[in-house]
Parts: structure tokens; sequence; C-alpha cells
């Protein structure tokens, strides 16, 4: 039978359905410390206990604290949530008071359940506790991501070893095959050669590989062919590109500053970034190349007054000085003239501090500048100390703007160059002056004839008397009546030569040793500069907390650099205010060596979560920017940390651990396989029972095309390639147009990038945007991408370039057949199905037929065009399998 329900009475039925806890989850003991605490850290402690002043006199960090109560008295009755006070205000939604923090539902359950099973917590922290004082709880201390890395033993699993026929098995293929194992899954088959060069060359170079590459691969009998490709990759310039694209995210590069509609270019951060691609080519260790861009400066024992010395006697100096550029990328607007200089400055000493610790910590602080972090085991005051830890470079009372934050680069060949050219054009510029008060004198003598002789001498004796020591009667006599005299003076003596050097060879002179020294000066080379890290060591900047976030109202108690106290004791990690064995203050050379010694625990995970994500296109943890409380469960905890321990033993060389992952039989999975089972148990496949289906990156589209096309310019290096607003309104690379020296058509890590101005291409493929960085791309699948692949001048372009690479290929073949297989393979590296090739061979001749009959220049060439834009456009060519 069924009953209406009176609609007046639905809200309060749904309220109590949602605290209404089930059979099954009414079982569960709940405690404070697991289950309550966290929720009222969310919504409820910024004002019932992190501040100084509690409100209504309640706090609610610990258990004997709540059941005192405040000012309305008890707050909880223990076995009866109906009457506990503390539960109707939140059922209510009286509190919080902000409509945004309300709790939800099933939070609002669990705090019923809590209560009327007697409001059980743990013990507790003896003493007096104030209000304001931070409190960590071992529950928060013991989260996974802030206990030491640890390398367990290897997994046995008999089936493993049995199938590889040995008894050395891939660390990550025993970590994996324990997980299969365990819900009865198993590996896919290993993919095809061609699917694995083209995968492996994505992924180590954002390339596609070239054919006499796939050729090599497919030619190699040996038993270690497969490896041999790898390694060659590896080998490749344009390794160091590619997974430079991956850290230049995350440290959140861009070469515009940001901050306001201004957005100023910044014309010398293309030096960090090739800093970050040369020194992954050299596969230069992670250890040193965080150090470097922490303290490079500090390393070489640069100050702001001695950095440019340093950078002239040693040229070395300068690469350490160059990675320094890695505090220098956050959005800075204070070269560009703010409303408010103040909060400028503030928010570029914040972005900053965001940068290191999402990109190096995987945690988010940003909101701990303004109280303590809502979620994770964060103090505010551990905020300030990372911001101490800066502080020296980025000193707000003697603050630089980015121009003033630069060194000068010059070789010493440039520098000979630059002195003997300079001191040519000093010869003639004395030589210069010397014709033009000889001119000067000519053409005032030629004047003083047409003074009448009268008024000669007086005009004369005026003229010659320097214009500061002029009477002034003198300077009032030759201003009203003879104004050419007044005029008459070297630096203005062009307004004179039109009218006076007819027949004078010396004003001939004049012109041509001014042009000579022109052109010499024209020739003189300009220094380039770097955007460095230093620090002014006749300051010494101090850090203290700010009440509320709020730069006007800093706290009496001054803060001392260090890193984040829950995941070690504060002697552990507080650094020296000013460390005595270097010139400079020697807090970001002490951050650095201590995220480097191996004990960090957080470092290494972060890293190595990143890099198993570019090779998955899915991370081990998949809040690769926050590993706090609220970051995903590991999916293999223990190959994460084993990877880890690996990766710090043996140097913290990345080129290595590419090679132990992508030789494992895990990544070399088809990613096409297809069973029931596993889709039924792992449907997102996190336990890798076959490899991920993944689209290409945004710039690795831009980069596929061009090389497909043969129109890649792969020089490497240098400014970048300026962007441009075109007349259609979409944001092109370059000016439109293809430059002599071709730089628009270099590879996408070249191309500017302007925070205003994203390369409307490459936003539709979701570049990320720099605000401050990009922890994590996402992948849409957005109607502007079809578009954007259909009607650019760009794909226009590239396809006819491409068509006219198929001709050159197939030797001018005329045969459709084989001009549709030369161009299958050049786009994907393998053979066209039958279908395929039936489906291409009726989309050319039918565009062929089209344009015989508009009776275009080439109907051929224009046929081809259009089945090459068609082959850009395939799954097959924008997705890796």
């Amino acid at each position: 039978m069924f009953y209406r329900v009176n609609a007046l009475l639905l809200p309060g039925l749904i309220s109590l359905f949602a605290w209404c806890p089930s059979a099954g989850a009414s079982d569960e003991q709940l405690t404070f410390e697991k289950d309550i605490r966290p929720i009222f850290k969310a919504y409820c402690f910024h004002c019932h206990g992190e501040e100084k002043e509690l409100s209504g006199a309640l706090d609610l960090r610990l258990k004997r604290l709540i059941l005192k109560g405040g000012d309305s008295g008890e707050s909880i009755t223990p076995g009866n949530h109906a009457d506990s006070l503390l539960f109707q205000y939140v059922e209510s939604g009286d509190m919080p008071p902000d409509e945004k923090l309300r709790l939800k539902p099933e939070e609002v359950s669990v705090i019923a359940r809590w209560i009327d099973q007697g409001a059980a917590a743990g013990p507790e922290p003896a003493g007096e506790v104030k209000p304001g004082d931070f409190l960590m709880t071992e529950a928060e201390r013991s989260h996974w991501a802030f206990q030491p890395i640890r390398k367990v033993k290897l997994p046995e699993v008999a089936r493993l070893s049995k199938e590889a026929n040995t008894s050395t098995v891939n660390p990550v293929d025993a970590f994996v095959a324990r997980q299969l194992a365990k819900k009865e899954l198993w590996f896919s088959e290993e993919a095809d050669r061609l699917t694995l060069i083209r995968r492996a060359a994505f992924d180590l170079t954002g390339l596609p590989p070239a054919p006499e590459d796939v050729k090599t691969y497919l030619a190699d009998a040996s038993a270690n062919a497969y490896e041999n490709m790898i390694d060659r990759l590896l080998a490749s310039p344009h390794y160091g590109e590619r997974w430079a694209r991956h850290w230049l995210d995350v440290a959140g590069y861009a070469d515009s500053e940001g901050y306001n509609d201004k957005d100023v270019i910044r014309p010398d951060a293309w030096h960090y970034r090739d800093y970050v691609i040369r020194s992954l080519n050299a596969d230069k260790p992670w250890d040193e190349f965080i150090s470097e861009q922490l303290a490079g400066d500090e390393l070489v024992k640069a100050t702001h007054a001695t950095a440019q010395k340093l950078v002239d006697q040693n040229p070395a100096v300068c690469d350490k000085l160059t990675a320094t550029g890695f505090l220098r990328l956050a959005p800075d607007g204070t070269g560009s003239s703010p409303m408010d200089p103040a909060l400028a400055r503030n928010q570029v000493i914040t972005e900053t501090v965001k940068i290191m610790s999402s990109s190096l910590l995987g945690m988010t602080v940003g909101c701990a500048e303004c109280h303590h972090h809502r979620f994770d085991p964060i103090p505010q005051e551990d905020f300030y100390r990372l911001r101490a830890v800066i502080a020296p470079v980025y000193d707000a009372d003697k603050w630089r703007k980015p121009a003033s934050r630069r060194a000068a680069l010059m070789s010493k060949k440039e520098k000979a160059k630059a002195s003997e050219l300079a001191a040519q054009v000093k010869k003639l510029d004395e030589q210069h002056n010397q014709i033009k008060a000889e001119v000067t004198q000519l053409i005032a003598e030629r004047v003083f004839k047409e003074v009448p002789e009268v008024d000669r001498e007086r005009a004369k004796t005026a003229y010659e008397t320097a214009i500061k020591e002029r009477t002034a009667e003198q300077s009032d006599f030759l201003k009203k009546k003879y104004p050419m005299l007044d005029l008459l003076v070297p630096g203005r003596l062009h307004l004179f030569l039109a009218r006076y050097k007819d027949g004078k060879e010396l004003a001939k002179r004049y012109e041509d040793v001014k042009a000579e020294a022109d052109e010499l000066r024209k020739q003189i080379p300009q220094p380039e500069y770097i955007r460095v890290a230093t620090e002014d060591t006749q300051h010494l900047p101090e850090t203290f907390v700010f009440y509320r976030g709020d730069m006007s109202s800093p706290e009496s108690e001054m803060i001392a650099p260090g890193g984040l106290t829950v995941v070690g004791s504060k002697t552990e990690n507080t650094f020296p205010v000013n460390d005595p064995a270097v010139p400079t203050s020697g807090r970001r050379l002490a951050f650095a060596r201590y995220l480097t010694s191996g004990q960090h625990p957080l470092v290494a995970r972060v890293l190595m979560n990143r890099f198993w994500m570019h090779h998955f296109g899915q991370a081990i943890v998949d809040s690769t920017g926050d590993f706090g409380s609220r970051a995903a469960t590991p999916t293999h905890p223990e190959l994460l940390d084993w990877l880890a321990a690996d990766f710090m033993e043996h140097g913290w060389e990345l080129k290595r651990i590419h090679r132990l992952i992508m030789t494992s039989r895990t990544y070399r999975q088809t990613s096409t396989s297809h069973s029931e089972k596993a889709m039924a148990v792992d449907a997102d496949n996190r336990l890798l029972w076959r490899m991920n289906l993944r689209r290409l990156e945004a710039e690795s589209i831009r980069d596929a095309i061009l090389t497909v096309s043969g129109e890649l310019n792969r020089d490497q290096f240098g400014a970048p390639v300026p962007v441009s607003l075109a007349d259609s309104g979409i944001i092109t690379v370059g000016s439109g147009k293809v430059s002599p020296d071709r730089r628009e058509l270099k590879r996408s890590i070249y191309i500017q990038v302007r925070r205003t101005q994203p390369v409307t291409m490459l936003n539709a493929f979701d570049a990320p945007s720099m605000e401050p960085n990009c922890e994590r791309r996402v992948s849409s699948t957005v109607a502007t991408q079809s578009l954007a692949l259909l009607n650019s001048e760009f794909m226009r372009e590239q396809s006819v370039a491409f068509a006219k690479r198929v001709l050159a290929t197939a030797e001018k073949s005329t045969d459709p057949k084989k001009l549709v297989q030369t161009a299958w393979k050049l786009a994907l590296s393998h053979e066209p199905s039958a279908a395929e090739m039936q489906a291409l061979e009726k989309h050319y001749q039918l565009q062929l037929q089209e344009y015989q009959t508009k009776k275009v220049k080439d109907p051929r060439q224009e046929a081809l065009a259009s089945l090459c834009h068609v082959l850009f456009g395939t799954n097959q060519f924008l997705y890796v399998e």
C-alpha cells in the first residue's frame, strides 16, 4: 500500500534520513581523531580553536574541550545526539554561519553516530591548550605521505617468474602482478613493435618515430632490440625538449609577467627554459637539478653585488645562476605600475611559495597564508617558514623590480669585439664632434657676415660666450635680434646644413663620419640577460606571520626559515637565519640540501609519481600536486616507495628510471585488449591489466603535424617565437607568415608563453594556464578541437606541405594506391588495413575529380592535401595506443 506524504514534511524527512545510519554502518566504532576531527578542522576550527579568541568560548579541537562547552553550556551529550546542542546547530545549518561552509548530510550523520556511540576519543595531549595553539594529532602525522620512504622486498609472484622463464623479474612487474593476482586478473599481451616504437617515441621525445628509426628497429633481430631502441630515443636531443615541458608546467614557466592586463613580456626567461632542456639531455641528477634551481647562486657563492663579476670570470657560474630563474617564474606585476605596489610585491612572494611547495613537496600550502590549513596538518607558521626561506631574494623592504634582477651574459670573444668596436666608435665620435665644431664655426662666420657691422662685434662677443655664462642682456640680445646665432650650437647643426653646406667639404665629412660611427655602433655585440635569484647581503629581511594574511598586521615574533613541521621536528628542518659559512644567508642552500638528503618523505615520492604519470597517462596517486589528507589513495603504494627509494639510491638519474619502467611488461602491454572479467573488476584500469590509450598533449599534436609534413624546424634553444593576434581573432604563432629563418616552425616548447594570450590551437587541446603553475593537465574532448583541426590556416598549410612530401617520397608516382599508402605510413608509422586503404583511395579519387572539375593548377596535389588533412584528424594520429 502506498501513502501520500505531506509535502511540508518532506524536508524534515530528508534531513532525518540524512543522518540516520544504516544497520551496517552503525556497527562501525567511530573515534574523534579519525572521523570527527577532520570534519571540525575543515569547518569549525577557524572560529573554535585556531584563533586566539574563541567564538562563543567554545573550543572543538579536543574531546575534553568539547565536553567543557562554551557560553551556551554543554555542547554534546554523549549517547544522545538529539539533545546535543552542537548537533542541533550543525543539523539546522545555523553553524557554520557561512553558507559556503555548510556540512554535507553524510558528515552530519557521522557526528550523530559518534555522539550516540558515546563520543569515543583516543589519548589527548596533557596540560593547558591555549586558543590559537596548533595541535597536530598522531593520526595526522601517520598519514602515508609523511612516513619515511621504505624500499620493501620485491614481491614473489610465481606465475610471473614462470612466464618470464627467469628468476630476474622487472620490479615494476612484480608489484603490479601482485595487485592483479589479488583480483584474479593478469597482464594483457605485449603490443606489436610498431605500436611500441610509436609509444616510446612520443613518451621520450614528443615526436613520431622517423621512418628510418622504424626501419632500424624492425630490422633488429637481436634479443635487445627493444632496449636498443629505448636507448636511441633517450640519446636524442629531443628527449630534453619533451621532458623539459613536463617540468616547466609545474615550475610555472611563462614568457610574460602576468598579474594584470599589461602582461609585460619577460625577454630573458627563455634562458631558464634552455637550462632545463640541457640539464635533462645531460641526465643531470635530480638532486643537483633541484639544488641549482633553489640555490644555484649560493652554490657558487654569488651575491647580488658579485654575480656579474663571477659570470665574467667563470662562464660555468652562468649555468648555476640561470637555474635560479626557477624562483623568478611566478606572476609578477611589480614592474608594470600596479595600483597597489605593496600588494603586488606580497603576491609575488606568495605565488613563489606555492610553486615551490606544489612542485617539490606535492602539498597545497597557499591557504596557510591566512590561517591554519583546513585539512592538512600545516600551521599558518609553516607558510611563513617557507616564505622566510626565499625572503632574502624577495626582500619586500628593498624590492628589486624584474629588470633589476638580471645578470648580463657575454663571451670573452664578444667582449673583446665589443671593446674593440667601442674604441673605434669613440675615435669616430671624437672626430665627428671636432668636425661639428669646425662646421659650426664656419657657419657662424657666414652668419656674422650677414650681421650689420654696427652689431657684429657685440653679436660675436655674445655668441662666443658659453651659454651658461652669458649675461641676461647678451641672451636677450641674441634671441631678439639674431635668433639664428642663439640657436647655432653643435647639437643643432642639422638645422643649418641645408642652408650653409653648399660646396663645403667639411659638411660632407661630418655626415660621412657620423654614418660610419652609427654603422659600427650597430655591430657592437649586446649582452643577453638572465633572470637570477641573488641576495643583497647589506640587508637581511625579517619574516613575521601576517594576522589573517594581512601584510599590514604582522605578529610580533620573528619566524625562522624552515620546512613543513609535519614531516619532522623543528630542530630537524629549521635553518640558520644567516649561515656564516657562505657570503649569503644560506637559507635556500640549507633547504635544498634538506630536500635532497634522501630522508625527506615527499620529494622523491612526488617526482616519481609524476614520472609514472607521464608514461602511463595516470598517476599512482591521482592528486599529483596534493599528497595531503585529501590525496587520492595510491593504487600501488609499495611500488611508488620502491621506485622513489631506488631513484635516490642510484644517484637521482631519471634516464635510468625511464629504462626500468619502459622495459617492464606492464609498460609493453597492448592498450586494445578487452576482458569482460577485468572490466567488471577494474573498468578504470587502475591495476594496469592493460596499457592506457592516451591523447597526445597540445604541443605534441602540433609538433607531430610539423614532423609528418616535413616542415619542422629542429633548431634548438634561443629566444621564444612571438605570438600575435590575427585578424580572425585567434592567437597564432609568429605574425601569420613564415620568416626566412623558419623560426615559426620550431617545436612548440620554443613558442612564447603569454599568460593572457595562449596560442589558440594549443589552448584548444588543453595547454596549461600558468596561474601560477600547472600540476596536472586535463584531457578534454570538445567541439573546438575539431574546428581547430578542420578550419585553421596552419592545418591547411601543413596538409599541403605533407602532400608535397608524399609526392617526393613516392617518387612522383601516379599510382593512387602508392600515394595513399605512403601518406598513411608517414603519418602513423604502420601499414593501413584493407578497409582503410579502400576508404582512403575512395576519398582521394572523389577529391581528385572535384579539383579536376574546378581546373585547379595541380589537382593531384590538392586531392592528396585533402587526404593528408583527414589523416591529421584521425584518432590514430591524435592518440597513442
